[in-house]
């Protein structure tokens, strides 16, 4: 499997979850479908525009299906054109327009370099803030858990600027306990590890704001 083939894959798997949600509103979404078989292409650095092109991607999807799981408009995008700075490549406007919308562009991106996973971590914190938001003000306050007392090692200096956004994740559970993303921040993400990351985000947001008497 080449690289493009990784991010169509990738990609179809977060919009059929997508899809899921808003043909089965009532029901929890299953997040635990096996993952698909290694291949060398899932083992390899993503670019920042790669990355960029993925969660750009889960976003949109993600908040068409809440808006229609909650019967809510669910959107963290700023109205007006959104206009980019510097040359990027053509395949990757759109996706980082969506993400500049939303606020969700980290600082010192990597583009067309290797992503380290703290800078993927600015995104998601940069994003979930922000959607988090939208979803108390259409819904309310959330109904499950908010913050967990048990929480990972970060392993970056407090004085590190992406220290307080993973540590954002991590208090939220936003991403889960034993990823990567903690454990080795300063590590380029690989094409395994950010699926895992996003889905990680669209659990927790469904566990926060839909009633789960299991999660009580």
């Amino acid at each position: 499997m080449n690289r493009f083939a990784l991010l169509r894959a990738v990609g179809l798997n977060l919009l059929l979850l997508s899809l899921f949600w808003a043909q089965a509103p009532q029901r929890q979404p299953n997040f635990h479908a096996p993952p698909p078989k290694p291949t060398s292409a899932y083992e390899e650095p993503l670019t920042g525009y790669e990355v960029a092109v993925l969660t750009a991607e889960f976003i949109v999807n993600l908040e068409r299906g809440l808006t229609e799981a909650f019967q809510k408009p669910i959107s963290t995008a700023s109205a007006g054109e959104v206009q980019l700075a510097g040359k990027h490549p053509a395949w990757a406007h759109a996706a980082l327009k969506e993400l500049k919308s939303r606020g969700a562009i980290p600082p010192r991106f990597s583009a067309g370099k290797p992503m380290p996973r703290y800078q993927v971590g600015q995104m998601l914190a940069l994003y979930v803030q922000r959607l988090d938001a939208q979803m108390r003000a259409q819904i309310g306050a959330p109904i499950g858990k908010t913050r967990f007392q048990t929480q990972p090692t970060i392993k970056l200096g407090r004085d590190h600027p992406a220290y307080r956004s993973l540590q954002y994740l991590a208090q939220g559970g936003w991403v889960n306990a034993g990823s990567p993303l903690y454990q080795q921040p300063t590590q380029p993400v690989r094409g395994k590890e950010l699926p895992d990351m996003l889905r990680d985000v669209a659990q927790r947001i469904l566990e926060r704001y839909r009633d789960e008497p299991h999660l009580r």
